[in-house]
């Protein structure tokens, strides 16, 4: 199931940039895979954002803030490249790797880099572990001026 939404709808679907939201998680592969096949056949740019989440960083045992920020952010370009040099086949990536605020970070690259469409996944979280978490996808569904392209986490 694949979920389509635009607050503000264009008449067409001239998707020339295509910004792909990935994270170090296990929906990676298919986001950016399912956000690759429909840049390719649009013919169109491609992104890939990574955000490390410093709102949820917690420095312990005499590592500070800014090592641990800076810990997570060396994960996450060594995952982002990883996925890259996996799924898009050589294919031309512009890369953005931010720190902040997951849906605002993505939103503001969207919006600087001109996209004409997000892809991203839903992690499918419910109960506690969304209230603490929150939502990445249901955050940017209300927050869009971009259309979106939802992929879901779950295969059954």
């Amino acid at each position: 199931m694949i979920g389509l939404s635009n607050k503000n709808q264009k008449n067409n679907m001239d998707y020339r940039r295509i910004l792909i939201a990935v994270d170090n998680g296990p929906t990676s592969e298919k986001v950016a895979s399912s956000g690759y096949d429909l840049g390719r056949q649009l013919n169109a740019e491609i992104a890939v954002i990574s955000v490390v989440e410093t709102t949820l960083l917690i420095a312990d045992g005499g590592v500070t803030f800014n090592d641990m920020a800076e810990m997570v952010k060396g994960d996450v370009v060594k995952h982002q490249q990883l996925l890259i040099d996996r799924i898009f086949n050589g294919y031309k990536v512009q890369t953005f790797i931010e720190e902040g605020v997951t849906h605002e970070m993505i939103l503001k690259a969207a919006g600087d880099w001109n996209a004409d469409l997000i892809v991203l996944a839903t992690h499918g979280r419910t109960g506690l572990s969304h209230l603490l978490m929150g939502s990445v996808a249901e955050m940017l569904v209300k927050q869009s001026v971009k259309p979106l392209l939802i992929i879901p986490a779950r295969t059954s």
